[in-house]
């Protein structure tokens, strides 16, 4: 697809419905059984669990759904607002843009946006292969449900580890609006607006969702002398639902958003094992990169990064989807979508330092570590699906096609710190690929009720997989103009170039890959198996095995030939059993899920051999096997009238069985076998109170708080001390009032009561400092949560 095909797709979906955020029709996907966060215990909620209507508490699925009301009083404008919210899933609370989204279920995740996710993003059943192409609010979202486990058979590759689906509201004849505009700290103003109703009644239905979301930065930059990290969103969706008949129905969506907030900047700080003093510093404020004279003290959301934070994207699709009722038992269905993003450019530091002077060699100030990217994406995707339905028997069965065409521009300024005081910084380097995906998958799962109370669940997809792989490395001059080899023969071998104040490493000269493999293709069989028995009418019990597959690639991130190679598809087998209860006429809901998760050629940075070069290389690669394994408890309780419950506990191991490797030429040795996941805490607790006040003929008073809690988790594979995230925690509040009539509402909401500060990652910033009173010392950088902030809002519904 050319450009002018995409910036069509673009203008259908942020264009089009122009100050909107979006998403698009769902009538029946996969959202298995969990505890709903509104607070209704006994409650028949119904969810579209193995894309059918089934009663939440006897779906043989762990899932959570996150509904309307609880997002309304806790202020969930995002995804990542659900962050240490609900059982097995990990969300870093921000991410290089508001649209970047990654996602961790039970241990298993991919949070490098260039590459495929390892959990499953969806909208109204359609599948976006990209984290940087993710939902940045949440207005016409019915509800948010959260899969765990691997998904493959009914949602295919590359949700081994769970799916997020976000399913929206459908338009009906009855005329329904909302609409809230709220103001809060560092110049928040959120507003959104909803309307739906009918355009000719009993035949055709329409909606209209629009978003804006900004908010000052929450970061102070002394570099640049002003916050960063700011937030500037805006999006919508337009929603058509065509019923001809009482058996035909079509449903048409199209969505954007347009992000130009600014691309993160990091907190700097410092670690010196042997020196701690010189540990828990900010950024370099003196010297040269080579020997610092001062560091900063640090300060929890200060950044020096010395770059302005720029970010320019846009994500937008169309959505068709027919749905027709052949009969009392079956039932055809057509989803049919094209949806593209672009991020270009986006220009984000991950160093947190100030630009200082690199060393006596080269006094032009530099950063340590920058990218200058722009990516552009493409995709088409084809569901055809049938359901059957009778007594003793149901299934639901499918075809489907997926074309992806992702091209990607990243210069990295990765200078380093520098070894020696005449030593010139490295050129920065021009990573350009483009990468073409077909997935052609069938796949069908049927329900055998062997009993009124035991059924059996068996299902399977059959996955292909193929992808072409285009690459070629360019080392660019300090400004990230390409380097002309006819002038600088260097960039083809290797070599200082004094004229230009940088030096390229022989083994990242220029390149192509073009004479190396880039093509290959995948097939996977994933099936799934399990039985499910409702020993009473208020306890569900239930046992399945599943297959999960991530699909295989090439390196977008190669910095020679020799890595520009293919890595090949991650496969999970998982065991899980759960049980759903009900207690005390319906008044508290328990639900326990234990699993394990058996995972073979993980996919992560190995050392590999290379067929170009002949030698072992650092590449994107497979570790042979790892595993994790624990339980998730979801309770809500009622035990009054006024008051609501909620906890959920999460436990989590994790370990790599097979993760080595001996040195190889300049590669070295790494063995990570029987080191935990990075990234990944042990328990995870979530707990919320609502205590309601009815003031008769006077409205609702609602207040409570919710809080959240993980222990300490390690930032690398290596499990090192320097690394280790703290255990931390946050807590916020609510205080909401509803009129008598239903129609307005108010609500104070408080998060981060306590203005706490963490990372939620640390990473090095190239090797530790060489010379003068600093000597020895290793930079480190990461992202912080958001402060407290405080945001009062009023709300409209029609």
């Amino acid at each position: 697809m050319n450009r002018s095909a995409r910036a069509l797709i673009l203008l259908a979906g942020t264009a089009l419905v122009a100050p909107f955020h979006a998403r698009a029709a769902d009538e029946g996907a996969a959202a298995p059984a969990a505890i709903e966060h509104d607070p209704a215990p006994g409650a028949d909620i119904v969810v579209t669990a193995t894309r059918k209507e089934t009663r939440l508490q006897q779906t043989p699925v762990a899932v959570s759904v996150i509904g309307k009301e609880f997002r309304s009083l806790q202020n969930v404008i995002t995804a990542r607002d659900l962050a240490g919210q609900i059982p097995g899933l990990y969300t870093a609370p921000t991410g290089i843009t508001p649209l970047t989204n990654t996602f961790f279920i039970r241990g298993i995740g991919n949070s490098d946006p260039i590459f495929d996710p390892t959990v499953g993003v969806y909208i109204d059943d359609v599948y976006l292969p990209r984290a940087i192409n993710g939902m940045s609010d949440l207005t016409d979202v019915e509800r948010v449900e959260v899969l765990r486990g691997p998904q493959g058979t009914l949602f295919g590759a590359n949700s081994a580890g769970g799916a997020i689906r976000y399913v929206t509201k459908t338009p009906g004849d009855h005329l329904e609006a909302r609409g809230d505009v709220g103001f809060g700290s560092y110049n928040t103003v959120n507003t959104h607006g909803y309307v739906s109703g009918a355009l000719i009644p009993g035949l055709l239905a329409a909606s209209l969702a629009v978003a804006h979301d900004q908010h000052d930065g929450y970061t102070w930059n002394p570099s640049l002398k002003t916050d960063v990290n700011n937030q500037n969103t805006t999006g919508g969706r337009i929603k058509l639902l065509f019923t001809p008949t009482s058996r035909l129905k079509i449903t048409l969506t199209a969505d954007g958003t347009v992000d130009h907030s600014q691309a993160a900047q990091y907190v700097a700080t410092t670690y010196n094992a042997s020196n701690p003093a010189l540990s828990n510093l900010g950024a370099i404020t003196g010297g040269t990169l080579y020997a610092p004279t001062q560091f900063s003290a640090y300060q929890p959301n200060v950044s020096y990064a010395g770059r302005y934070p720029v970010n320019y994207s846009h994500s937008g699709g169309i959505t068709a989807r027919v749905d027709y009722t052949l009969d009392s038992h079956l039932a055809l269905h057509s989803i049919t979508a094209l949806r593209a993003f672009d991020q270009d450019p986006v220009n984000y530091n991950n160093d947190g330092q100030a630009r200082l002077p690199y060393n006596s060699a080269q006094t032009r100030a530099v950063d340590i570590s920058d990218n200058y990217i722009a990516y552009h994406e493409h995709e088409f995707t084809q569901e055809l699906q049938v359901q059957g339905n009778w007594k003793v028997f149901d299934f639901t069965a499918g075809l489907y096609y997926l074309f992806e065409n992702f091209s990607s521009n990243r210069i990295g300024y990765v200078t380093g710190l520098p070894q020696t005081d005449t030593a010139l910084p490295a050129a920065p380097f021009d990573q350009i690929g483009d990468t073409r995906s077909f997935n052609y998958s069938a796949y069908a799962q049927g329900n055998v009720h062997l009993t009124d109370k035991l059924t059996l669940t068996a299902g399977g997809r059959y996955i292909i997989q193929h992808r072409a792989f285009t690459f070629s490395g360019v080392n660019d001059d300090l400004d990230g103009n390409p380097i002309d080899p006819a002038l600088y023969p260097q960039v083809l071998t290797g070599g200082s170039i004094p004229a230009l104040g940088v030096s390229v490493s022989g083994a990242q000269v220029n390149f192509t890959n073009a004479a190396v493999l880039n093509t290959k293709t995948w097939r996977s069989f994933t099936p799934k198996a399990g039985l499910s028995w409702q020993a009473t009418p208020t306890a569900f019990f239930f046992v399945d095995y599943a297959k999960g597959f991530d699909a295989g690639g090439f390196n977008n991130r190669a910095l020679s030939v020799a890595t520009a190679l293919p890595y090949n598809p991650e496969t999970v087998n998982t065991f899980e059993g759960g049980i759903k209860t009900d207690w005390f006429n319906h008044r508290l809901r328990i639900n326990a899920t234990g699993f394990y998760n058996d995972y073979k050629n993980l996919q992560t940075s190995v050392s590999a051999y290379s067929p170009v070069s002949g030698t072992y290389v650092s590449t994107r690669g497979n570790a042979p096997s790892a595993h994790t394994d624990g339980f998730e408890l979801e309770t809500s309780g009622q035990p009054t009238r006024n008051l609501a419950l909620v906890f959920n506990l999460t436990y989590l191991q994790t370990r790599f069985d097979d993760y080595a490797a001996p040195s190889y030429g300049t590669v070295p040795a790494y063995n990570y076998t029987g080191k935990q996941f990075s990234g990944q805490p042990q328990l995870q607790y979530f707990g919320s109170v609502t205590w309601t006040i009815p003031l008769h003929q006077q409205g609702t008073i609602k207040l409570g708080g919710s809080g959240n809690f993980e222990t300490s988790y390690f930032s690398d594979t290596l499990n090192s001390e320097q690394y280790r995230i703290p255990a931390h925690g946050y807590a916020n509040a609510f205080l909401n009032y509803e009129t008598p009539d239903g129609h307005w509402n108010f609500t104070l909401t408080a998060r981060n009561l306590t203005n706490s500060f963490y990372f939620s990652t640390l990473n090095p910033v190239g090797s530790a400092i060489k010379s003068g009173a600093y000597a020895g010392t290793l930079l480190l950088q990461g992202a912080q949560n958001a402060p407290r902030t405080i945001f009062v809002k009023a709300a409209y519904s029609y």
